[in-house]
């Protein structure tokens, strides 16, 4: 005696349904014999008559007509919960999930307005971290990534150029011997950071944080070094041209990402095309 199939349940339950060999072979696609074959593997497999023999080519056993009624339920069940997840799939309600680095917060706030404006019943659950959830493994829906390309297996669109410049206030950029903000290491390897190490000096304040980052230089504190998509949101924020050397080795591509298996799903596509149409109008 072997483990149950539901497999194999299934021919037994199309046969009670439908009381005849023909009408539940052809609702399963496959010939009389595969049916009665699939049954007897099913008896085998619970050590139980199903068929009476002799007594007709659909008569029940008591076990059969209980396995049967086990059967209708089961696949009942199955019927309902695909239903419910298709409705769930096909609503533009119920939750998103999108990561990106610290520093791209402030980029995020138009588009995610649009998407609320649009969808109102839809939420977003951001999560900023520089080692984030993976839409790779399908930790979470959408991301935006700086990269060269997508990832494999994963979907991809451009949203905007990520190059770099040196900003400041009027004030900064006026100095006789200018300061600096600069990010702390973690982020001693990155392109940006073996820049600052090379050209931002003397430093006034250093920090680990990407948002503080941001004030420190909005503030007048220092000159530093920011992406042009994110200074641009700042009206106080001032490119020092004079300093562009080795820039545009620094620039790259942000994407907006997604499981290639997720992209059609309403609720993720909603939220990456309201990216694409925000960074895509910039």
């Amino acid at each position: 005696m072997g483990t149950p199939s539901w497999d194999d349940l299934r021919f037994l339950e199309a046969l009670a349904r439908t009381g005849e060999v023909g009408a539940a072979a052809r609702e399963l696609g496959v010939s009389g014999s595969t049916l009665y074959r699939r049954i007897h593997a099913f008896e085998s497999s619970t050590g139980t008559r199903c068929l009476v023999r002799g007594a007709g080519p659909t008569a029940l056993t008591d076990a059969g007509l209980a396995f049967a009624e086990g059967g209708r339920r089961m696949r009942e069940t199955l019927v309902r919960t695909v239903g419910e997840v298709r409705r769930r799939d096909e609503s533009l309600a119920g939750t998103v999930s999108l990561t990106t680095v610290e520093g791209m917060a402030p980029l995020l706030t138009a588009p995610i307005r649009a998407l609320r404006s649009a969808h109102p019943e839809l939420r977003v659950d951001v999560m900023l971290s520089n080692r984030g959830p993976s839409v790779r493994r399908r930790e979470v829906d959408v991301a935006i990534s700086v990269a060269e390309r997508p990832p494999p297996d994963c979907w991809g669109k451009r949203l905007f150029r990520f190059d770099y410049a040196v900003f400041g206030t009027e004030a900064a950029r006026a100095s006789a011997r200018p300061s600096w903000v600069v990010l702390t290491e973690a982020n001693a390897t990155t392109p940006e950071a073996k820049w600052e190490l090379e050209h931002a000096r003397p430093v006034a304040v250093t920090t680990a944080s990407r948002s503080a980052f941001l004030a420190f230089v909005r503030e007048g504190i220092g000159l530093g070094l920011l992406p042009r998509p994110l200074a641009g949101l700042y009206p106080e924020l001032v490119e020092d041209t004079s300093r562009r050397d080795g820039l545009r080795a620094l620039d790259r591509v942000a994407w907006v990402l997604t499981h290639e298996s997720h992209r059609k799903s309403p609720r993720i596509a909603a939220l990456t095309k309201a990216l694409s149409n925000h960074f895509g109008a910039r």
